[in-house]
């Protein structure tokens, strides 16, 4: 396999829309995860083209709840950025994709993808793919209520009876939208399985001019390439990968720029990568970003090997002060635990697909 064939034959920029993006490989939202202050710190290493908010409810974006203007918080050093949204109410989702454009945000990323019941249980995520007329109708009055591009993130389909992200591409593509994002996993998958690179391909081959953007189980700079590779995608969206290896966007720029061997980050990089995260909650959430950082214990206790007591302190984490005792025993005992990148941290629904 031709892993770095791309670096002499494309150039690395790709257009979306009225958006000429520096990058091909993008970071996915994931719910509680990728907020403003960890996409500015994983911007701030390098190599990412787009990342996208988490998930906004088109209902509560219009009804200004406190949730959404925490998950529509940005700045402009977090550019380029899309929003998506969601919601089973065509209306109301034309209505939030006005309100962004006024608000002087740069493009609207429609959430079809999403497999929980919360969502699904509103109309919205997954469930939309079920009838594909309403989709269509849906995103066709999207794409003409605002200047703003218009992109789609979908799943392969329902279950594997009901595959219809190749006919939905294609109908999308005709209605206006400026790029489909395509997890290749259906909605009973939920996070489990291993992604369909083939149907992935299929959906890449629906559509005549606008970019396909890969995503799913890319952990590695390898997967990345042999993502594109085998669905012919021309963009790759990393989710869960970026959070075992936030550098993973910097070491495909590197491999792209024939760079060898990609550098991996110190221990002092690294260390530091957790402390300008915490700063940014900080700053951002005030004494509520302790919080916040707990739920990455996880992540950081193995990319960093941080003892398990550290690690344990981490999650029950409750100032500033403390934060700084632990980063300073970090330092300190770094290496007493064997340092492994994460495969599985991030939590996804367990059971049936009911529970979800």
């Amino acid at each position: 396999m031709s892993l770095i064939k791309w670096s002499t034959v494309e150039s690395p920029e790709i257009r979306i829309g009225n958006r000429t993006l520096s990058s091909r490989y993008f970071l996915s939202p994931l719910a509680g995860y990728t907020q403003h202050a960890f996409r500015v710190a994983l911007r701030r290493l390098g190599g990412v083209g787009l990342c996208t908010t988490d998930l906004v409810l088109a209902s509560h974006l219009l009804a200004g709840s406190r949730k959404s203007k925490a998950l529509l918080k940005t700045s402009s050093a977090d550019r380029p950025l899309t929003v998506q949204i969601f919601g089973g109410v065509t209306e109301e989702l034309v209505k939030a994709a006005r309100w962004l454009e006024t608000a002087g945000y740069e493009a609207v990323d429609l959430n079809m993808g999403c497999p929980m019941a919360k969502i699904n249980g509103s109309g919205g995520g997954a469930r939309i793919m079920c009838s594909p007329e309403k989709a269509c109708q849906m995103v066709a009055d999207v794409v003409d209520a605002v200047s703003l591009p218009v992109t789609v993130k979908m799943r392969l389909g329902w279950d594997r009876d009901s595959i219809t992200a190749p006919l939905l591409a294609r109908e999308f593509e005709q209605a206006g939208v400026a790029a489909i994002t395509i997890h290749g996993r259906t909605r009973n998958q939920g996070f489990g399985g291993s992604v369909d690179l083939d149907g992935i391909r299929q959906t890449v081959e629906a559509v005549q001019e606008i970019p396909v953007i890969g995503n799913g189980d890319v952990c590695t700079v390898e997967d990345a390439f042999r993502m594109r590779e085998e669905t012919g995608c021309e963009a790759v969206s990393i989710g869960r990968g970026a959070m075992m290896d936030p550098w993973i966007f910097r070491k495909i720029e590197m491999t792209l720029k024939g760079d060898q061997p990609v550098e991996e980050p110190d221990r002092e990089e690294q260390i530091a990568f957790l402390e300008h995260h915490f700063r940014l909650m900080i700053d951002h959430y005030d004494n509520y970003g302790c919080q916040l950082i707990r739920k990455f214990a996880a992540w950081y206790g193995a990319r960093l090997g941080i003892p398990e007591d550290l690690e344990d302190r981490l999650r029950r984490l409750e100032s500033a002060d403390e934060f700084q005792e632990i980063v300073n025993q970090i330092r300190e005992r770094h290496g007493e635990r064997e340092s492994s990148v994460p495969t599985a941290l991030v939590k996804t629904p367990n059971g049936p697909v009911e529970r979800w």
